[in-house]
């Protein structure tokens, strides 16, 4: 799914609906949770601990960025990148 988020989240501008409640909503989540599954794909088990941490900071910048959409759910979703 090749899909540019920043273009995606126009949505929440017109309905202001939760994951579950709105399939533009889920979509524009499950887009950013697969690109951040693909950062950790792409770094390997050789990776450093600087390239890992990198990682876990852009996956909190990609889910704050769409946090507006569904605060909860992607509240929880930071948190558990922290506590990692």
């Amino acid at each position: 799914m090749d899909v540019n988020i920043t273009s995606l989240i126009f949505v929440y501008n017109y309905i202001d609906m939760a994951y579950n409640d709105n399939k533009e909503h889920k979509r524009i989540i499950d887009c950013v949770l697969q690109q951040n599954a693909q950062l950790f794909q792409n770094l390997g088990t050789d990776c450093s601990k600087s390239e890992y941490q990198k990682a876990k900071v852009k996956e909190r910048q990609k889910l704050r960025r769409i946090r507006n959409i569904d605060p909860d759910k992607l509240d929880r979703l930071i948190k558990d990148s922290l506590d990692d």
